[in-house]
């Protein structure tokens, strides 16, 4: 079996002010999204990792290095790009209440499968599903026997998780985002069959 231990980067600057945030700009870990890191570490310090897939973004690395500066595992690092966040085209790096109202806007957190951003060069849902969904599968048939971290982000791991669940794709914004640092698992014995196993799991902030 494959297990992935799927976490959310630390909370960022953008994050707290408010600025779309994805796989075309970056921002600082606040303080406060180091220590959670560090907290996730602690959280699952009993659990030994074969190996870690980062999203190429800072934040993603960033993340990786506090988790792993307080886990006893030493596994290897691997960065990937195909699990880095949605891209928002021209939006990425601008404030999100800029858009209030905004068709596209209005579809991208409530009708997902309604969302088209290719007036502003963005990424569409069904996109990211793809290339998420493939780097998963591609992991699993190569490490078959193998636990791994994945450090993502939020509407990247969330639409393959709730993907995974069998949610449609019209309601995988439904309920709140993944936390900053939540862990969720995914399991699989092949590379066809995958199973959430934990969702959204914040134990170690609470």
């Amino acid at each position: 079996m494959t297990t992935f231990y799927c976490m959310r980067h630390g909370k960022t600057e953008f994050n707290q002010a408010g600025i779309f945030q994805g796989g075309l700009v970056d921002s600082p870990l606040l303080d406060e999204g180091i220590e959670t890191a560090k907290k996730a570490g602690e959280y699952l310090k009993d659990i030994s990792f074969d190996r870690v897939i980062i999203s190429p973004q800072k934040r993603a690395q960033d993340t990786a290095e506090a988790f792993l500066s307080v886990h006893p595992s030493t596994p290897e690092k691997i960065t990937e790009p195909n699990i880095r966040e949605m891209e928002f085209g021209s939006w990425d790096g601008t404030l999100e209440k800029n858009y209030d109202g905004q068709t596209q806007f209005e579809h991208l957190k409530h009708r997902p499968h309604l969302y088209d951003p290719s007036e502003f060069g963005g990424e569409d849902f069904n996109t990211l599903l793809t290339r998420t969904k493939n780097v998963f599968k591609d992991y699993a048939q190569k490490y078959p026997n193998d636990t791994i971290l994945v450090v993502s982000h939020g509407l990247t791991l969330q639409t393959l998780l709730k993907h995974l669940q069998g949610v449609d794709l019209s309601q995988i914004r439904e309920g709140e985002l993944l936390g900053n640092t939540s862990i969720s698992i995914i399991e699989t014995n092949n590379v066809e069959d995958f199973s959430v196993t934990r969702y959204n799991d914040l134990t170690h902030v609470l």
